[in-house]
């Protein structure tokens, strides 16, 4: 075994993990034996070896030492620190021998308004624990600003099969989100501009929201309060096959969050040739949309809601959202896994190499 990807996420599953189940199969496709160590080995695709909870940041410091000796002793070669949440423990890893790898979903921030980010003594662990990584890389530039090391932007990636053709579905839907039901998403958020949107329509706007989560209670209170029952349907996490059929129904996809790295689900809205709106916040998101090649959404600020005129420009990308579909496939398209996950490929050999020659 030469590779070692560490996942400290537990009852989770969302972009960062579908990230990682994927990494690990194009590692062990392309030469290097590679596997994701977890408590939730059954969650993933990807070859996995059990771990003890992590859940709790005492539990990933004190059961560190053990997990790097365990992967000496298998043999294993590079550690990477899947996220802010394992990327402290780099020093740890470091002492026992590992290469260590940091791949960023997330970006360094300062806890803000909304509860969300990382105290000061926290963020400052980070950055110093960055130095300790033999390389880092991030989904979303924001990192670049903030770490004190070089940060390779990778992006994220689409696969292949999420533009093969399905069913004609009906475009039932005028917006959706497709997002664990959690506090960062801000799915209230989205609740509230179905609501606006449906103020000043001619017609109605129906919407999906497509997720489980703590926040679950929440949203359901939320479309109640706004009388939105008859017109925003909610539904479970489906199984990925079928997440281009439920994609293919919408017009337009929203994401809604304080803060995104780089979300998978936007990358699969456009390949399925829907356009998006994005809150401003949420990581490289808004600049995929709008800086990024031609046009393909919007990007907005949740006190937008309470324009008129931004809410008519949203009805009419709605409208207007089959034209934007070849635009949007294309764009996603252009992320490929081998653009992607070959570039994570490519640094890790390297490492290898390196501690080859080192040793002779």
């Amino acid at each position: 075994m030469s590779v070692c990807i560490y996942s400290p996420s537990e009852k989770i599953w969302g972009g960062g993990q579908i990230y990682i189940d994927n990494l690990c199969r194009y590692l062990n496709d392309h030469g290097m034996e590679a596997v994701i160590a977890t408590s939730e080995p059954e969650s993933f695709s990807s070859p996995a070896m059990r771990m003890a909870s992590v859940s709790s940041k005492k539990r990933r410091l004190f059961s560190a030492p053990a997990v790097a000796k365990r992967l000496k002793r298998k043999g294993v070669q590079v550690i990477l620190l899947n996220d802010l949440s394992s990327l402290w423990l780099a020093p740890v890893f470091r002492l026992y021998g590992l290469k260590v790898v940091s791949l960023l979903h997330l970006y360094l921030q300062r806890r803000n308004a909304a509860g969300l980010g990382h105290s000061w003594s926290e963020f400052h662990l980070l950055r110093m624990s960055s130095r300790f990584a033999q390389k880092v890389y991030s989904v979303n530039k924001n990192n670049q600003a903030t770490f004190p090391v070089p940060v390779e932007v990778v992006g994220n990636f689409i696969s292949s099969w999420f533009f093969e053709a399905a069913g004609v579905e009906a475009k039932c839907y005028g917006l959706g989100v497709v997002a664990r039901l959690s506090p960062e998403k801000n799915i209230p958020l989205f609740v509230r501009l179905v609501a606006k949107l449906n103020d000043i329509s001619p017609q109605p706007v129906r919407a999906l929201i497509v997720g489980k989560g703590e926040e679950e209670a929440r949203v359901r209170k939320e479309i109640e309060r706004f009388g939105m029952e008859a017109l925003i349907d909610l539904r479970p996490w489906a199984d990925r096959s079928e997440l281009p059929r439920i994609f293919d129904q919408l017009k337009c996809f929203a994401i809604t969050s304080y803060h995104e790295g780089f979300a998978t689900t936007l990358l699969e809205a456009h390949a399925r040739g829907v356009p998006a709106i994005t809150t401003r916040s949420a990581g490289f998101c808004p600049e995929f949309v709008q800086g990024w090649g031609p046009e393909t959404g919007l990007v907005f600020d949740p006190e937008d809601l309470d324009s008129d005129e931004f809410l008519r420009t949203v009805l009419r990308l709605i409208g207007d959202s089959a034209a934007y579909a070849e635009s949007c496939r294309v764009k996603a398209g252009k992320f490929t896994e081998d653009r992607v996950l070959g570039e994570i490929h490519s640094g890790i050999r390297a490492l290898m190499r390196d501690g080859v020659a080192a040793a002779q």
